[in-house]
């Protein structure tokens, strides 16, 4: 009898369990082989962070959902993604995973801003911090765009598979805690792919005064795209806006971008690292 080894994988984002990308990466899972439990929260949790909920009590519904034309289960949490990638780890999966993925997310999730305000980010930040390999990955979606259906995401799911697979079997290097990936909306077989670090900011935000019926002030946060800029060149922000790459971001939670450590150790990560970018270029290029 042949036995065929799975990688045990958890599943999570911030979108809910609908999300179009999401799905397109699940089913691109199952079909590589994967063992994956699927836990995530009970609606969306855009822009969520990092936050655990410690001032009321969290509900589980475990329910089944159809993927690639199959039914799976799934759990969901009514907390935020921090919650989910806990409550998953510490109580409800008795075989621990050997990394979390999470996304693949509506919208792409760039730069230092987005690390502290992303839900899907927020989920590979908890698993790191509780000692597991994890990935998040986000597209980019387009003004009158339809993030759906899930097979418009197919290629992003194979690479995002891929990505997952590479570091499940090579690990990540020292001073590495988790990947930030983001791709662009449309691929082929000419996109690159490149090792990027974080840009700062993409968005200057803005507060609008509003009156309500009643007389009352009530206000919205807005934001507008910042100017890009040669001097970006080698972040995500530039990768995928301008260059239209997969951005492949190597992420350290000592809060110093591992790609701008001491030379030797930059030497070290960007060797690795580099390994992982020829691979994804490879299969980019087999698209034709």
């Amino acid at each position: 009898m042949v036995i065929f080894f799975m990688h045990r994988v958890l599943l999570t984002n911030d979108d809910g369990i609908h999300s179009a990308p999401f799905k397109a990466l699940w089913k691109a899972l199952i079909e590589k082989g994967f063992n994956i439990s699927v836990v995530v929260p009970e609606r969306e949790m855009s822009a969520a962070g990092k936050g655990i909920t410690l001032h009321k009590p969290l509900r589980i519904w475990r329910i089944p959902t159809k993927v690639g034309g199959a039914y799976k289960i799934a759990h969901l949490v009514s907390g935020t993604p921090g919650d989910t990638v806990t409550v998953a780890l510490r109580y409800l999966l008795e075989d621990k995973p050997e990394a979390v993925l999470s996304g693949i997310n509506v919208g792409d999730n760039m730069t230092v801003d987005n690390i502290f305000t992303s839900g899907t980010i927020a989920a590979a930040i908890q698993a790191a911090l509780m000692g597991f390999k994890s990935a998040a990955f986000s597209v980019e979606i387009p003004q009158n765009e339809e993030p759906r259906p899930a097979d418009k995401f197919r290629i992003h799911a194979l690479i995002a598979t891929e990505i997952a697979e590479w570091v499940l079997e090579n690990g990540l290097p020292d001073g590495v805690d988790l990947l930030n990936v983001n791709f662009p909306f449309k691929i082929s077989d000419d996109t690159p792919v490149r090792l990027t670090k974080l840009a700062k900011v993409k968005f200057e935000n803005y507060v609008l005064e509003r009156v309500d019926p009643r007389g009352k002030p009530y206000y919205w946060i807005g934001s507008n795209p910042i100017a890009i800029s040669e001097e970006m060149r080698g972040t995500d922000y530039y990768a995928l806006t301008v260059e239209k790459a997969i951005s492949i971001t190597p992420i350290g939670l000592n809060f110093i971008s591992p790609l701008e450590e001491r030379k030797a150790d930059r030497e070290v990560i960007v060797d690795k690292m580099n390994d992982l970018i020829s691979v994804i270029s490879n299969l980019v290029i087999s698209l034709r």
